[in-house]
């Protein structure tokens, strides 16, 4: 009874500390919160600072940090060439002394490309088109320090750009300009990109501008001029164009036709045309021959035969000449010897059949010959046109290829000319020959039979 009132009294105590913690615990809470939240905005506060400090730092120690990889980078490439040998720090020396003249090189080519640029910019420019705004001196100095030479020519680009704009807006300027028949007239030339037009200053005259690249007075082609006015007037108009700049109207001024051709082939060109006439001449003469031969058959040798079997020679020959053919000749020859022996007859066939053969293939001789002496007649107007071409070269240089062209053009020609009669020759002879052997080959068959006809008769 002790215990259980002690246990009792124990518990009251128990929830007697208990009620009292529970009290001093909600009145603590509250303020637990307010002071977490207070520090909760301290520390974003400490925080932002911090990002802060960092941003402001932050660019100072990027570039200290490349600093130091720049330094590391060079310390590592010194270390590397203290551990070179002798011969690898001279070979080393001897590859960047290689890069640097490459390099040199290379700005002296640029430098040179944009010099020729502008030079050709200057001096070629169409009449009418706008000057390229480029200072003289930079142009005509001297390369000596290829990078800087580059750096002040590069001005030439925005120079260019600039010119080429205004060439695309069209431009105007007076000059002078001849007609095709050689006439000059004063005027203003109207340049719209590489095209340039011209009109005379009464206005009755004008046309498109050929182009000339030898710095004579520019040439136009009359035509157009209402138009040609317009465009100088700014207004809208059409006008021709050609994109070929004036190469298609030099193409067709070059392309002269077959005579022209003769021409440019020089002196052997002669001889093989006259072994062409020649040859086409003795293939006509030789078709119409062939082409007037009909060909006999066997059953004409068997009515000879026959007649002669009835002692009727007259009829025989009058059957032999009716033939317009070699073998009725070969045939009325053999019917004169027919009362000899067969072998006396047999050789008259044999003497006969080369007088045909002789008759057959004459003339032939002339166009083989012209189908095998053509190409080297061609060949030696080639030889001599390049030897040509190599004395200019000798006085002239080969800078310009325009004085080489007469030369190279011969040699081309000739060869055109000798393989063009050639190839027609070769074929014709070949279909001549053919239709000779053909002829000889009847005739020796038909006189054969005829022969052996007689035999048969004995």
């Amino acid at each position: 009874m002790f215990l259980s009132n002690l246990t009792f009294f124990r518990l009251c105590i128990l929830a007697f500390v208990l009620g009292v913690t529970s009290l001093q615990a909600q009145n603590e809470i509250p303020a637990a919160l307010k002071q977490a939240e207070n520090d909760l905005k301290q520390a974003i506060a400490d925080l932002e600072k911090t990002r802060q400090a960092i941003a402001t730092e932050k660019p100072k120690l990027t570039e200290d940090f490349r600093k130091i990889e720049k330094d590391l980078l060079e310390k590592r490439r010194l270390v590397r060439i203290a551990r070179l040998s002798k011969d690898d720090r001279a070979q080393e020396l001897r590859q960047l002394q290689t890069d640097l003249s490459t390099r040199r090189q290379d700005a002296n080519y640029l430098s040179s490309l944009l010099k020729d640029h502008a030079l050709k910019t200057t001096t070629l420019s169409s009449p009418g088109s706008p000057n390229l705004k480029i200072n003289p001196t930079i142009i005509a100095a001297e390369m000596d320090n290829p990078s800087s030479s580059l750096q002040e020519r590069l001005a030439i680009l925005d120079a260019s750009v600039t010119h080429l704009e205004q060439l695309l807006g069209g431009s105007t300027a007076p000059g002078k300009a001849a007609d095709p028949s050689g006439n000059i007239a004063e005027g203003t030339f109207a340049a719209v990109g590489p095209v340039s037009y011209f009109l005379s200053e009464n206005k009755t005259s004008g046309g498109d501008v050929i182009p000339s690249k030898t710095g004579e007075i520019p040439h136009y082609i009359p035509g157009n001029e209402s138009n040609v006015s317009a465009l100088i007037s700014g207004t809208s108009t059409t006008l021709p164009l050609d994109p070929t700049g004036g190469n298609a109207r030099a193409m067709d001024e070059i392309d002269g036709g077959f005579i022209d051709m003769v021409n440019k082939g020089g002196l052997w060109v002669w001889p093989i045309m006259f072994l062409a006439l020649l040859s086409l001449a003795f293939g006509l003469v030789k078709l119409a021959q062939f082409s007037r031969f009909r060909e006999p058959t066997d059953a004409w040798v068997t009515a000879i035969l026959a007649a002669l079997r009835t002692g009727d020679r007259d009829k025989a020959l009058q059957l032999a000449s009716e033939r317009n053919h070699p073998a009725g000749v070969v045939l009325a020859k053999l019917i004169t010897v027919s009362e000899n022996s067969t072998d006396l007859v047999e050789e008259t066939l044999y003497e006969q059949l080369m007088s045909v053969q002789s008759k057959a293939s004459s003339l032939l001789s002339v166009i083989a010959i012209t189908a095998a002496t053509s190409p080297l007649l061609g060949l030696l107007g080639t030889v001599s046109g390049m030897i040509a071409t190599f004395n200019l070269i000798t006085l002239f240089g080969s800078g310009d290829p325009k004085p080489l062209a007469g030369g190279i053009s011969e040699a081309l020609i000739t060869t055109l000319f000798g393989l063009v009669v050639a190839i027609p020759a070769l074929i014709l002879h070949a279909f001549l020959s053919r239709r000779a052997q053909g002829i000889v080959q009847t005739t020796e068959r038909l006189g054969l039979s005829f022969v052996n006809g007689l035999r048969a008769k004995l």
